[in-house]
């Protein structure tokens, strides 16, 4: 059971950053980034609420505070884009970029196996389309972030989702809803703050975690397709 992708979780890092304020070449155009870090690349497509990313991650053992220097000064250079601006956001230093109708961000932190680690993002807003749950969520159940991706050519969707109702009147309206569309429960799991749901469809796989919260319950699921054999 996968309930989140390395993929997602860069994605809606790399979103929530840029949004608050095999190996890649490290000298692609939109990275723009030093040759001394080498990027990763996550995933073949996203989608965040809609709007198409595209996500390399990177690890270097070079000081963070050189790096946001030499990346920060090579998206300076071309005077054809916007100023670049650089945000504090512990334990993340941010620094964001728009080139025409793209965005891009750029963000690092100190990692906990030894040197540093992060992202560098490309969004499109002007590409946008209306992002649509792979699921029929219970009418309690909002959606806050919808992630989608394709990784291996395997297609997965991350929704990340809050509830004012408790974690057991949520997941009992969740595994309704997946019940009156084919899906067949097979992990329940439970203690007090969490909830462990997953289920079996042809062909593909539900997953989510429930957690409790002051005002009713967060939700974050995970619907992809089955692995091939």
């Amino acid at each position: 059971m996968l309930l989140i992708t390395e993929a997602s979780r860069a994605v809606a890092s790399a979103l929530a950053l840029s949004f608050a304020l095999s190996a890649v070449p490290a000298q692609a155009a939109w990275q723009d980034v030093p040759d001394s870090i080498s990027l990763q690349q996550m995933g073949d497509k996203m989608a965040v609420n809609g709007v198409p990313m595209t996500v390399r991650a990177f690890h270097t053992a070079l000081p963070a505070e050189q790096v946001v220097q030499m990346v920060q000064d090579a998206w300076d250079r071309n005077r054809d884009r916007t100023s670049v601006t650089r945000t504090s956001m512990p334990p993340w230093t941010v620094l964001n970029q728009t080139i025409g109708t793209e965005h891009r961000s750029f963000q690092i932190r100190a990692s906990a196996n030894g040197g540093y680690e992060g992202f560098v993002a490309l969004t499109s807003p002007a590409l946008a389309r209306e992002p649509k749950p792979l699921i029929r969520l219970p009418a309690e159940v909002t959606p806050v972030q919808i992630v989608d991706s394709v990784d291996s050519g395997r297609s997965s969707q991350q929704i990340v989702a809050v509830s004012k109702r408790s974690i057991d009147a949520t997941g009992a309206a969740l595994e309704a809803s997946l019940k009156a569309a084919g899906w067949e429960r097979h992990v329940m799991k439970k203690n007090a703050k969490t909830l462990v749901f997953a289920a079996n469809r042809s062909g593909q796989e539900f997953d989510a975690i429930l957690t409790a919260e002051k005002n009713g319950s967060m939700v974050m699921m995970n619907i992809a397709d089955q692995p091939k054999q």
